[in-house]
């Protein structure tokens, strides 16, 4: 994964519980050549082995917010294949990943701290989805 997507990864993160959609929209937008599934899985991964996200889901009481006591393996294995009858983004169609709740990140003290040593991935580069009357982005 580039800076660019990383920086922007790690942006929309501190906003907000962040769903699998973000990571697969974010890197299909900004690294289109190297975008699959597998690319997507690999990068959530590479933000949990650094220290970067927690891994959770609104499955608590009251649809909360709940993280992951498990392994960053063992997340990945949980969204790739599924878990608790929710289809793994591996199996779903496009149209699933984007309603997905599979995931949900949360950015830790470690992944701010690295969003701030980036900056403003605005300010950087620009805003990718300007041109899109549809985006998902948030200047």
């Amino acid at each position: 994964m580039n800076e660019k997507a990383e920086n922007f990864l790690l942006h929309a993160i501190s906003d907000d519980w962040t769903p699998l959609s973000e990571f697969d929209v974010i890197l299909s937008t900004l690294q289109p050549e190297d975008y699959s599934r597998a690319f997507v899985l690999d990068a959530i991964r590479q933000f949990g082995e650094r220290g970067w996200i927690r891994f959770g889901s609104f499955t608590g009481p009251g649809n909360a917010w709940t993280p992951w006591d498990i392994s960053v393996q063992q997340a990945i294995s949980r969204v790739a294949d599924g878990y608790e009858g929710r289809v793994g983004y591996l199996h779903m169609d496009p149209v699933e990943v984007d309603r997905s709740e599979i995931l949900r990140a949360e950015i830790t003290e470690a992944g701010l701290e690295r969003l701030r040593q980036l900056g403003d991935p605005y300010d950087n580069y620009g805003d990718p989805w300007a041109d899109d009357p549809l985006s998902r982005a948030d200047p």
